[in-house]
């Protein structure tokens, strides 16, 4: 039902948008802010200016993309070249769209600051960053247990969940008599 509902729509911009531009990319400038150090040999010291970048990124990210998805599911296609907001009809989602223009600017502005942030690491003194570590666990675990030690629980979960989310339809599909796929018939003969 959703589907029907947002497809072709603004919705689906502030989706791919906020997923992509939220969490992978906030994901790269973390990976950038590790690995800088390491990579060219100068420590990244201003941690608030960091965490102000990476702050006001999620901020211009939800700003941005909250309004597409308001607009979208009150009916803005995603593809148009040119919205004329005198009309009565669209009116409304004139706001929300100014809205995502200032979230758009709180991006722009984030971005500068991690360059910024680069470009100040790369300026700073030289410094021996250490080995390089991974992750670490909070809570370590004492004991992994033996299956998931292997790729036999997984290969067995995910072809289980393939059975589970397509063998219906395709079982319905296969029990229709009207599709597009036409009749084998044995033998040849018409």
């Amino acid at each position: 039902m959703l589907d029907a509902s947002i497809h072709n729509t603004q919705w689906v911009t502030g989706h791919f948008h906020l997923i992509f531009g939220g969490a992978i990319v906030i994901m790269y400038f973390a990976i950038a802010y590790d690995l800088w150090p390491h990579l060219t040999g100068r420590a990244l010291a201003n941690l608030a200016l960091i965490r102000a970048q990476l702050w006001t990124w999620f901020i211009g990210m939800i700003v941005l993309t909250f309004p597409w998805h308001w607009v979208g599911i009150l009916g803005m296609p995603r593809r148009m070249a040119y919205y004329d907001y005198a009309n009565p009809v669209i009116a409304p989602q004139a706001l929300p769209v100014m809205a995502s223009v200032a979230g758009g600017a709180i991006l722009v502005v984030s971005g500068v600051l991690f360059i910024a942030i680069l470009i100040g690491g790369h300026r700073s003194k030289r410094e021996q960053p250490g080995e390089y570590r991974f992750s670490v666990a909070v809570h370590p675990t004492q004991t992994v247990p033996v299956a998931l030690n292997g790729f036999g629980l997984w290969v067995a979960l995910m072809l289980l969940l393939t059975v589970i989310n397509y063998g219906f339809p395709i079982a319905h599909l296969m029990s229709l008599h009207n599709t597009s796929v036409p009749a084998v018939r044995i033998g040849g003969s018409k």
